[in-house]
């Protein structure tokens, strides 16, 4: 897996130290989530209201009860409509408060019709199983109503309103046949359903927050993971491949063209040692990573055996190593003079006023006879030869 350097690397970085979820977000989703029902999530509470329709047979308001049903079927029609509009806004990351408020309202008036369903069976409460039927069969459905939505209170809370609002004055004005039981079991159920749809609320939105924070957290220990493995094989200074990752991306290249002569070039940066004394440590640094993107730049993939952050590596302190896999010596000398050229030409404005920096290179051939040890042996050989005949040049090996 080819492994990018990460933006941002804190060695004393907290591993749950992750900044607060987007409040925005969570009702975003928990509001998309509640969409998602659609139509479907209402047909249990239809059927409900046809059992309804059926359970007032012969009571003389079967016209009125089966009338408010289709009312409800086409409000719970438009409201699904709405909803899927709602939803596509939301997908595309567009909400849109006034869709939202319409939806809202339109809870409001489907709760209100769930309480109107009441009033063909209110004066004959208690005569036969058909009225009560309808009554417990309206406080079932106004719960699973308010439950639904929960995870967005407001729709809840639209629901409960409409019904109690429709519900109330049905049961003060048949209070002389009702009695107080079912003025009390009115007064009593809209906050027993707020409490309950409180409840689920806070529930479904934890549940949703531990959702979002295992995510975030699995996706930081991912890229954790990722920046480890990558300062595992690279320097942490040039983003060059270090030592070891470097002979292992040796090994794997000879056991893929074990006859291929592969070309290596090491280079030492000139009087390095000088530069950090006269010019700061931090200079130093800046011209070893200002030299390992010259080398980036300067060896072309069509140069080299791979991408060039998978074939180069900081090799020392100041030493640079390539591998050149089936080119000449020839070639590989080519790609060295530019990457001499390049080196004593650069600059940086906010270098020290007379810093310069050369560097002297040593090529060798290793030899698929030859141990990698070796190979690098004669290559650091030649570059010393380098150093001594007056730097800043190339020698080759013998």
């Amino acid at each position: 897996m080819k492994m990018t350097a990460p933006t941002v690397f804190r060695t004393d970085a907290a591993p749950l130290d992750l900044p607060e979820i987007d409040q925005s977000k969570i009702q975003s989703i928990l509001l998309s989530r509640v969409l998602s029902v659609g139509i479907s999530g209402q047909i249990p509470m239809l059927f409900g209201a046809a059992l309804m329709g059926f359970a007032v047979i012969g009571l003389g308001t079967e016209k009125l009860m089966w009338t408010l049903i289709a009312v409800q079927c086409v409000m719970q029609c438009v409201i699904a409509m709405v909803s899927s509009m709602l939803r596509s806004k939301l997908d595309a990351h567009q909400p849109d408060r006034f869709l939202f408020t319409i939806f809202v309202c339109l809870e409001l008036l489907a709760g209100a019709v769930w309480g109107l369903m009441m009033l063909p069976v209110a004066e004959v409460l208690g005569h036969g199983l058909g009225p009560l039927f309808v009554c417990i069969t309206l406080i079932v459905t106004i719960t699973i109503a308010a439950m639904m939505p929960a995870a967005v209170r407001i729709l809840s809370i639209a629901v409960v309103a409409g019904f109690f609002v429709t519900l109330f004055p049905q049961t003060l004005y048949f209070y002389y046949v009702l009695g107080p039981l079912p003025l009390v079991a009115t007064l009593v159920l809209p906050p027993t359903l707020f409490w309950m749809t409180n409840a689920q609320s806070k529930q479904v939105k934890a549940a949703l927050v531990n959702e979002l924070e295992n995510e975030r957290l699995a996706l930081f220990l991912e890229e954790s993971l990722q920046h480890s493995e990558y300062l595992a094989r690279h320097d942490s200074l040039t983003g060059l491949l270090n030592r070891r990752a470097f002979q292992l991306k040796l090994t794997e290249l000879r056991q893929e063209q074990p006859q291929a002569a592969i070309c290596l070039i090491l280079v030492d940066l000139d009087h390095f040692k000088a530069i950090n004394d006269n010019f700061g440590h931090d200079t130093g640094d800046a011209v070893l990573v200002s030299t390992a993107d010259i080398i980036n730049s300067i060896t072309r993939p069509d140069d080299l055996s791979a991408r060039c952050d998978e074939a180069t590596a900081r090799w020392g302190g100041e030493e640079f190593i390539i591998a050149l896999v089936g080119c000449t010596i020839e070639a590989a000398a080519s790609v060295s003079e530019r990457l001499r050229v390049r080196i004593a030409a650069q600059t940086n404005p906010q270098w020290p006023a007379g810093l310069s920096v050369t560097g002297s290179f040593g090529i060798a051939i290793w030899d698929h006879h030859e141990d990698l040890a070796d190979g690098i042996a004669r290559a650091d050989k030649a570059m010393y030869r380098a150093k001594i005949s007056g730097r800043n040049q190339i020698e080759l090996a013998a």
